[in-house]
């Protein structure tokens, strides 16, 4: 069954052709507007353009190895970078593209502006709530590590309490393991700056601390 896309780039290449091939002449290099007519009119043969929200694929399904050959080629002409997949048992090839930048690069030499529009309407509110999921995604995961990273240090501090070795610490361990048990939850970064050193330097006396427990 063709896509609502197909039959709408298929209603504008039809009213296109009609009505705008003289305006096209006036636009376009005599060879390019024989390959565009021809890339119209194979569309509206074979052509094939899945709905957005699926998926981002324009084709053109041949019977003959030749005519698919030279669409390619054709696409090329158009800095399109068309792909070709051929099914000898059924005895077809396919002239794809599968990539939303390229497939809309097509549909602008097809003349569908409308349907364009549309289509990008769709492709930019999934890349924004595409781009917002990885950045949720970045910022639980950092959350995650933040966490775990706190908890691997009250651990350690337990351990150390459970070991009776925290009056063995020097000084600069002990104001550390302190302020590890007052801000639990906090980042390496947050307890830093509430101690007044660096987050490199906290990280090191956590190494040591380490070391003390017999863990390094």
């Amino acid at each position: 069954m063709k896509s609502t896309f197909t039959q709408k780039v298929k209603e504008e290449i039809g009213r296109h052709i009609k009505k705008n091939y003289e305006a096209d002449l006036s636009k376009a290099s005599f060879d390019k507007l024989e390959i565009k007519k021809d890339l119209r009119v194979k569309f509206l043969k074979c052509g094939m353009l899945y709905d957005p929200n699926n998926a981002h694929h324009l084709e053109f399904r041949f019977k003959n190895l030749k005519v698919a050959n030279t669409t390619l080629k054709e696409l090329y002409i158009y800095g399109i970078p068309g792909k070709i997949s051929v099914n000898e048992e059924k005895n077809t090839a396919v002239v794809y593209i599968g990539d939303a930048p390229n497939v809309m690069a097509m549909m602008k030499v097809l003349g569908c502006s409308e349907t364009l529009n549309t289509y990008k309407k769709v492709y930019d509110y999934k890349k924004k709530a595409k781009d917002t999921n990885r950045k949720v995604n970045f910022e639980t995961a950092n959350i995650k590590r933040t966490t775990d990273a706190a908890l691997e240090q009250v651990r350690l501090v337990n351990k150390l309490i459970k070991k009776k070795k925290l009056e063995s610490l020097d000084s600069d361990l002990r104001i550390v393991v302190r302020a590890r048990m007052k801000y639990q939850r906090v980042s390496m970064s947050e307890l830093a700056e509430k101690i007044g050193i660096t987050k490199s330097a906290l990280n090191h006396r956590f190494i040591k601390i380490r070391k003390v427990l017999g863990e390094l």
